[in-house]
């Protein structure tokens, strides 16, 4: 193994030119994606003159995205009707697939006496800005049990997760540049958003950390590390995101505004932690607990010994005890690191960061000890601008739906065996999922090995969400006899 300075690679992987302006037009999918090109054809053909620079302000990327993005919420709305009528119980809950924490939680716990989200014998087990949000939910919402309850707790919640998500539209589409603007509707048209949207508070988490990239994308790092530090705290997985700037850091020699990210990310989290963790240590730091000791749960890989012994009809099926559903999860996830790690030192080209992000979070989705339908959202935004091509994503989002659909009946079948989802075909189900997940990370793979197959640099451009690492040049490289 050996470092220094690389020979320059292929056209259109060599040492980046000075910054730039990005080219003024937006360029729409149907002008550099064959599927959208097809599928445009529905409406009228690929996109014309009405998309141009002089297009009405109607017709340009921010206020598509936005109209987009609140259909979708309304769908994901409506598609907990029958709940929202009828109430959240079992086993409609998930027969229906209309199942959401908003509700379950907010009368399961102290919130619907009016408790704090710590203290008093109450611990939602989540991290503090998602519980404080959830707290601050409820504040709108009548006190009690009661269908009525749940019902004014949801449409609040479901407010704040449309304001979260057109969040997370605009913060993707500012990060991919004004050129690649256009890559946000691979968010705001994700079905995800309709099934897994409104399923928990998650994505609020996912617009904080959206955000923070997109004020890293526009060379705001403190901004950014605010951000990002409070998406810490809301969702762990962010962390991923400052590891993989730390990664190209590395890479490409630049640490100041790097620096300054991480620090003002530090200094955020804790001082949002620290008031809750003296205030209650054990309520705290009941989330982080939470990682350690538990067993497998739905959508992990690591589920699938569970699910033999139930097809062989074992009644009293246990899988994989939890000891060692947490030893392999983090010896996998410490090995997957490690191997992203020497990928961004190893490429001919320095990644873009929306990349390098993606294969951290989807490892971590991938080796997990759970991986539940909503956590999607976390991949959602990275995988548009790591991977804005059609055909990948509408691959991945069947996959989703099929196992989505699946998994609420298996659950289901816990309380009414009648209902259930034979644990064969939810292993099928939960198999193609990681199946279409992996599809993804190997194409990004693939991309970053061979840096002119990557459709955001075969635009000329760089990394547009790279902010400082942008057109950076390489510092260090590692190459492997």
């Amino acid at each position: 193994m050996s470092t220094g300075t690389p020979a320059p690679p292929p056209t259109g992987t060599g040492s980046p030119e000075p910054r730039t302006a990005e080219p003024v037009a937006p360029l729409p999918p149907t002008a550099a994606d064959p599927v959208a090109r097809a599928a445009s054809e529905v409406i009228g053909g690929p996109a014309g003159r009405r998309l141009a620079p002089q297009a009405p302000r109607w017709a340009r990327p921010l206020p598509v995205l936005v109209a987009l993005t609140t259909v979708l919420v309304a769908l994901g709305a409506a598609s907990k009707h029958h709940c929202r009528a009828r109430g959240w119980s079992t086993p409609d809950q998930f027969v229906h697939a209309c199942y959401s924490d908003l509700p379950v939680v907010y009368t399961s716990s102290g919130l619907s006496q009016g408790l704090g989200p710590y203290g008093d014998g109450v611990s939602l087990g989540q991290p503090p800005v998602t519980a404080a949000l959830a707290w601050l939910i409820g504040l709108v919402a009548p006190r009690g049990t009661g269908a009525d309850a749940q019902r004014a707790y949801f449409d609040a919640g479901a407010v704040v997760l449309l304001v979260a998500a057109l969040v997370t539209v605009v913060a993707v589409a500012l990060a991919a540049g004004r050129r690649r603007s256009w890559d946000a509707l691979l968010v705001a048209l994700s079905p995800l958003l309709v099934l897994s949207g409104l399923v928990s508070l998650d994505l609020a988490g996912v617009a904080l950390a959206s955000a923070g990239l997109a004020l890293w994308a526009r060379w705001r790092p403190l901004a950014a590390g605010l951000l990002l530090g409070l998406a810490v705290a809301a969702r762990t997985y962010p962390v991923l995101l400052l590891v993989a700037l730390a990664l190209l850091a590395l890479r490409a020699g630049r640490w100041r505004a790097a620096g300054t990210t991480l620090a003002a990310a530090a200094a955020a989290w804790v001082a949002v932690n620290a008031p809750f963790a003296l205030a209650d240590a054990q309520g705290w730091s009941a989330y982080l607990r939470d990682v350690a000791g538990r067993s497998a749960g739905y959508g992990s890989p690591w589920l699938l010994p569970q699910l033999v012994e139930r097809a062989a009809g074992s009644p009293d099926a246990t899988g994989l005890p939890p000891s060692a559903v947490t030893a392999i999860a983090l010896c996998t996830w410490f090995a997957w690191l490690l191997l992203v790690g020497l990928l961004v030192l190893w490429a001919p080209r320095r990644p873009r960061l929306p990349q390098v992000a993606f294969l951290l979070v989807a490892g971590c989705c991938l080796l997990g000890p759970a991986f539940p339908v909503q956590a999607s959202l976390w991949l959602a935004p990275l995988a548009a601008l790591a991977l804005p091509r059609w055909r990948e994503h509408l691959l991945w989002w069947a996959a989703e739906a099929a196992y989505f659909a699946g998994v609420w009946l298996f659950i289901a079948g816990q309380s009414t065996p009648a209902r259930a989802l034979p644990p064969e075909l939810y292993a099928v189900l939960l198999l193609l999922r990681l199946a279409a997940l992996a599809h993804l990370v190997l194409v990004v793979v693939r991309q970053v090995r061979s840096p002119w197959r990557d459709p955001v640099r075969a635009e000329g451009l760089d990394d547009p969400a790279g902010g400082d690492l942008d057109r950076a040049p390489d510092a260090l490289v590692v190459r492997v006899a």
